[in-house]
């Protein structure tokens, strides 16, 4: 109580106007009215700023208006951007970032990882408002063939994902990481349906055991974080894999992960959807027929902008991102990542022979202009986590019930005061 509270107590008592009991009580009501009163103004500031926000976006509508799921991005550059200005960027329409390092064999992973420049990027992705996705991949391609990414020292004829050794090496690099940085996404696999059709169907098997052995060294060091791989959707599509998820321990991986270009389908050939409103409803959804209630990882989707090479516009990118929404709102999402931040070539480059449609996914040109859809992803990612109307729900609930405690306290302290003052007057009398 402050000192001009003390006062005004000392004052009331001796005039005989209320007792000390009394006094507290209403100095009690004080307290609560002006915690009420914080509350009120903190959560009328939080619904403002929402407000102010989505303003900003006004003319943008989406089928979603709160998300559950967080949304990433890759950093992909502008032409004569920064570092800095890259993450921060991506860090104003991002929650994570897939920490991807070009040219690093997994075996080499720890090591890299303590390089002075590793620790700034670090530095730079979480001081831009950003949780890095570690990664762990065991496969590469090579000459343009997918091979199992083994240590120069191994025999690359005799080794496989059985391999003790290799196996050994493999969560060592996992459980240091773990222990080291405690992630709180770590893909230890990615695209690994790849692995099957085009390296080895046999070693799969091997590789689904490995995850298991991996998942349980990751949580003795780091109990928090999540463990999943990531599946091209697209391919199980186009090649029925879905029997591959179930090969899958569900106790010993927290999420399910998946990339999905679906423009991409019969590539180089014609595209099997033209447009996005061209794909099955279910394409999606069909997913939770395999992963059950795990929640699902979306770490790489995208619509390509490319007329030219896949008969895509900005347009389209839009519509995409639309109808995935629309068809995955009652899906248990974790993380929804768009590709690229920028393209990755310029629209000049469109005509390279090189070029893919892949290459002009990005939320922006090469040059740094906001396509169409980069509105879109912004409005994404403003919309909260948490539903506007359930917060206005608990804030009337929670004045709801201080006005009826404010009610009934002056009523008990009223009868209480009358009673002593009885009490006082029988004893003068007396």
């Amino acid at each position: 109580m402050s000192v001009t509270g003390v006062i005004l107590k000392v004052l009331y008592i001796k005039r005989g106007k209320i007792s000390a009991k009394s006094i507290d009580v209403i100095f009690m009501q004080h307290k609560i009215v002006s915690l009420t009163l914080i509350f009120s103004f903190a959560v009328a500031s939080c619904v403002n700023a929402i407000v102010v926000e989505k303003a900003r976006c006004d003319e943008v509508s989406l089928p979603i208006t709160s998300r559950s799921f967080l949304i990433g991005v890759t950093h992909t550059f502008k032409l004569n951007g920064t570092l800095e200005e890259i993450y921060s960027t991506a860090g104003s329409v991002a929650d994570v970032m897939n920490l991807w390092f070009a040219n690093v064999p997994w075996y080499n992973t720890t090591e890299h990882l303590k390089k002075p420049e590793t620790q700034g990027l670090l530095w730079l992705i979480n001081s831009s408002g950003l949780t890095p996705i570690f990664q762990l991949n065991f496969w590469t391609v090579e000459g343009g063939k997918v091979i199992l990414q083994i240590p120069p020292y191994m025999n690359s004829t005799t080794t496989n994902l059985g391999t003790p050794e290799l196996r050994q090496l493999w969560i060592e690099q996992a459980v240091n990481i773990s222990r080291d940085y405690h992630p709180k996404y770590f893909c230890i696999g990615n695209e690994i349906d790849t692995y099957y059709w085009n390296c080895s169907q046999d070693d799969f098997d091997n590789y689904v055991s490995l995850v298991k052995e991996t998942y349980n060294g990751i949580k003795a060091v780091s109990p928090e974080t999540k463990v999943f791989v990531v599946f091209r959707l697209d391919t199980i599509d186009s090649y029925k894999g879905w029997f591959l998820i179930e090969k899958f321990d569900k106790d010993k991986i927290d999420l399910f992960g998946f990339t999905s270009y679906p423009y991409m389908l019969g590539y180089p050939g014609d595209a099997w959807y033209e447009r996005p409103s061209d794909m099955p409803s279910e394409y999606y959804t069909r997913i939770i027929n395999y992963t059950g209630d795990k929640p699902v990882v979306f770490s790489e989707i995208g619509w390509t902008s490319s007329e030219l090479l896949r008969g895509g516009s900005e347009q389209e990118q839009v519509e995409f991102l639309l109808w995935f929404l629309e068809h995955t709102k009652d899906m248990p999402l974790e993380i929804v990542s768009w590709l690229c931040l920028h393209d990755l070539r310029t629209v000049e480059e469109e005509t390279n022979p090189n070029a893919k449609p892949n290459d002009f996914v990005g939320l922006k040109y090469k040059n740094g202009t906001e396509k169409e859809i980069w509105i879109y992803w912004q409005t994404l990612y403003i919309i909260p986590e948490f539903p506007v109307a359930w917060l206005a729900f608990f804030s009337l609930i929670l004045v709801t019930l201080v006005v009826i405690l404010l009610h009934t306290m002056p009523i008990k302290c009223s009868k209480k005061h009358d009673q002593t003052l009885k009490d006082n007057k029988d004893l003068s009398n007396y």
